[in-house]
């Protein structure tokens, strides 16, 4: 059995994992789902949050479990467990980046999101002193494209603004990441396009990459798809590494 630690995107919170969890039991592996700072249910002010308050968050999470996790970073997310594994680096078995951003040293949200023409986010955003929040009648189109409407406007309730200093603050790595990566891109990805998505894997050494045709949201809709596509990396930390798809030595 494989433990997944789940770090949900922007806007969202550990709800938005509740189909893929007991996807990921029926396979015969755990999926623990967390709230970053100021996200789902989590009470800490959104001018307290901060990507190294993610990443203690994710860390001690990972501290509470009997075995090494592997983790399951989802659009902002990926910066995120990035972070969290440069900051702790043998404390988790490998990294799955779900149509995440994928940063270099010195890169955020913000900088890596301004390369994305074709990303419907910035047009869907209402800004706000507690962060960006995304416009309900846009969700859909953004995040939840290949969802039934009823799945799409029952996550669209629970969004939250969006904390404005994680968004902004460079990825920082302490150390250099050497645990194994597998990539899960999305074709039908409004939030972050595919050629972005293809464009910031590109960079670094992933041991596989996962193609879904589904929109931003494949835990939403397609949980089983992804749980099986889970199940096949399931044995990430122990796998043998493989050649570079291209040169880079940490996201």
């Amino acid at each position: 059995m494989t433990t997944f630690l789940l770090v949900h995107g922007a806007w969202h919170g550990a709800w938005c994992w509740d189909r893929l969890v007991p996807a990921l039991a029926d396979r015969g592996h755990r999926g623990v789902a967390i709230d970053l700072p100021a996200h789902g249910e989590d009470l800490v002010p959104p001018w307290r949050a901060s990507l190294r308050a993610y990443s203690r968050r994710v860390r001690e999470a990972a501290a509470a479990l009997a075995e090494r996790p592997v983790l399951l970073g989802h659009s902002m997310g990926g910066l995120a467990i990035s972070q969290a594994a440069a900051d702790g680096p043998d404390e988790f078995a490998g990294l799955v980046y779900l149509c995440a951003f994928v940063p270099a040293p010195g890169e955020s949200l913000a900088s890596l999101g301004r390369l994305d023409r074709d990303s419907l986010v910035p047009k869907s955003v209402r800004l706000g002193w507690s962060g960006p929040r995304i416009r309900a009648a846009r969700a859909k189109a953004v995040f939840y494209g290949s969802c039934s409407d009823a799945d799409a406007q029952w996550a669209a309730a629970r969004l939250r603004p969006d904390p404005w200093r994680p968004l902004v603050q460079g990825h920082r790595p302490q150390h250099p990441i050497r645990i194994p990566k597998v990539y899960v891109e999305c074709t039908q990805d409004r939030a972050i396009s595919l050629h972005r998505q293809r464009a910031m894997a590109d960079r670094f050494e992933f041991e596989r990459i996962v193609t879904m045709d589904t929109d931003h949201s494949p835990f939403l809709s397609r949980p089983d798809e992804l749980a099986a596509h889970l199940a096949e990396v399931a044995d990430l930390g122990a796998s043998e590494r493989r050649g570079p798809r291209s040169a880079g030595d940490q996201p």
